[in-house]
């Protein structure tokens, strides 16, 4: 099986993986993919749409998942490109700053649970690789989407260090999320059993990303 063009990145909120994930993309000339943008977007489609979503995982069951799947059959999607990425159009629309709005952060944990949620998300995301080559950043992206990608890593840092960045920017609700993430079934928030795994704990951006470029090098066979 042909080995895809990708490099996946994983890990959990305020490890790093989003600004280092762009970074890798635009020196290597590949696409941007961030996945969990995917489910964002979902997520305001319902809202937009007046779709119920349950307040917490618990309450998910197969009458309220329903009609979230109805809608998830029903939207137009396209991966289109935008400066160096690709993001999901919903009938021709990017909404670009619709998917980051305090409702829908609180919505993405709950429908990014569902599983056949998660098989449609997967499906699209292999099919940017269709498009060229990838870097793509996510939670299961070397464990579920991409896991014969030729360089996977899984970036972390400590407890305190990622509550002082999500504290820096405004945004405390991603842990929750991560909890969330690391019970689920399906897709769930862990290390892909070949990732390189990197904690950035006291390191500046630049010392991280010339740890990932050293071993994106090696693997890739770049001079």
């Amino acid at each position: 099986m042909k080995l895809p063009q990708v490099v996946a990145i994983d890990g959990p909120s305020a490890s790093g993986k989003g600004t280092l994930s762009r970074r890798l993309a635009k020196e290597l000339g590949y696409y941007y993919v961030d996945s969990g943008a995917m489910y964002r977007t979902l997520a305001w489609q319902c809202l937009r749409k007046g779709v119920p979503v349950p307040a917490e995982p618990k309450l998910l069951n197969r009458d309220t998942e329903k009609p979230i799947l109805a809608e998830l059959r029903r939207w137009k999607t396209e991966l289109r490109e935008v400066e160096g990425a690709l993001w999901l159009h919903v009938d021709g629309y990017f909404p670009k700053s619709e998917i980051r709005t305090n409702d829908v952060e609180k919505t993405v944990p709950i429908i990014a649970q569902i599983g056949k949620v998660r098989d449609w998300m997967v499906a699209k995301q292999r099919e940017c690789s269709t498009l060229g080559a990838l870097v793509m950043e996510g939670r299961d992206i070397g464990t579920e989407v991409f896991p014969l990608a030729p360089v996977k890593f899984f970036l972390d840092a400590s407890p305190a260090a990622r509550a002082a960045r999500l504290e820096g920017r405004g945004n405390v609700a991603d842990t929750k999320r991560d909890e969330y993430d690391e019970k689920r079934k399906q897709g769930a928030l862990i290390p892909a059993i070949d990732a390189i795994r990197v904690d950035n704990t006291g390191q500046s951006p630049d010392e991280t990303f010339a740890v990932l470029m050293m071993h994106v090098r090696t693997r890739l066979k770049l001079n």
